[in-house]
């Protein structure tokens, strides 16, 4: 116990330390580049209005007491940062009320690639060098190196233009889950088969494999008991990176069938130039991203004890 507590304790101590140099790093590279972020605002304003708006946005002050005051609202606050361009937006009620859109759909298409992927890797594996095996292998390369944007344009095209099964645009009915659950999930797919074949073929040739073969095991007993829980362990550890980056990972998406997610608004903030806007959403995805690699850490540790017996001695 104690050497998994001082464990955890390092790995959430590491989590600390990178969310902070992400976000010191973030606000100097989004917040002090060059530009006046205000410009296209107060354009045909008197002098005075620029004056109450860089007030208003603390951008009169330096740019250490400008990072200062942002990380003390941060800190004890939770506030992330308002937008420079539009009154009364700012990221944590943007997180209120798209999060949740984002949410679901990076969580059904993640439930379809860890299924349909974890599926495809064991039949692929337990089938090397075979007709299915090599199949699935080309699939598999086709979907990691078509970029998402060609797979919603063809999704688009057959299944809402061509074959009428599901709307082009929209959100609101279940019917717009189906186009852009399917091109996030596409390419998650190809990767969990990919590394569960690869487990699948190293755990076949393990000396306990030929050992339960020998004593008579059955083929079915000998892929869920012995291969299946064995080679899943890789993807265990997959999935909560993969949780983690949902908010971030599907702007492509999201952008591409109008959904109202976190990636419309990022993109928009960037075509904006709205600098506060950006930084407190890049800070939101590497919140979630870093703490779901604290999560994984504990889980490796938890699968394989000489982890944290390692790590935790040192």
């Amino acid at each position: 116990r104690k050497i998994m507590f001082k464990f955890i304790f390092k790995r959430f101590v590491y989590a600390l330390i990178s969310l902070f140099i992400i976000t010191t790093l973030s606000f100097f590279i989004i917040i002090a580049k060059p530009g006046d972020p205000i410009a296209a605002k107060v354009a045909k304003l008197p002098d005075s209005s620029r004056v109450l708006m860089e007030a208003k946005y603390g951008l009169d002050k330096p740019i250490y007491v400008r990072y200062t005051n942002y990380v003390k609202d941060l800190v004890t606050k939770g506030e992330l940062g308002e937008s420079i361009i539009y009154n009364g937006r700012d990221v944590n009620m943007l997180i209120k009320t798209s999060a949740m859109v984002s949410a679901k759909i990076g969580g059904l298409a993640i439930l379809f690639e860890v299924v349909i992927g974890v599926l495809l890797g064991m039949i692929s594996g337990l089938a090397r060098g075979r007709y299915g095996d090599q199949v699935i292998r080309v699939l598999v390369v086709l979907a990691i190196c078509i970029p998402s944007f060609v797979f919603c344009n063809l999704l688009q095209y057959f299944i809402a233009f061509k074959w009428k099964l599901a709307p082009l645009l929209g959100w609101g009915k279940p019917m717009h889950y189906v186009l852009p659950v399917m091109a996030y999930a596409i390419p998650g797919i190809a990767t969990y088969c990919k590394y569960m074949r690869s487990s699948t073929v190293s755990v076949l040739g393990e000396d306990y494999i030929e050992t339960a073969r020998a004593k008579g095991v059955g083929q079915m007993r000998l892929v869920f008991k012995h291969v299946f829980r064995n080679a899943i362990l890789p993807i265990v550890t997959m999935v909560p990176v993969a949780i983690g980056g949902v908010f971030g990972g599907a702007m492509v998406i999201e952008t591409f069938f109008s959904i109202p997610g976190m990636g419309q608004p990022y993109v928009k903030a960037v075509m904006d130039s709205d600098s506060m806007m950006i930084l407190g959403m890049t800070v939101f995805f590497a919140f979630t991203y870093i703490i779901s690699l604290f999560f994984v850490d504990i889980l490796y540790g938890l699968v394989d004890p000489r982890i944290r017996i390692t790590k935790g001695a040192k």
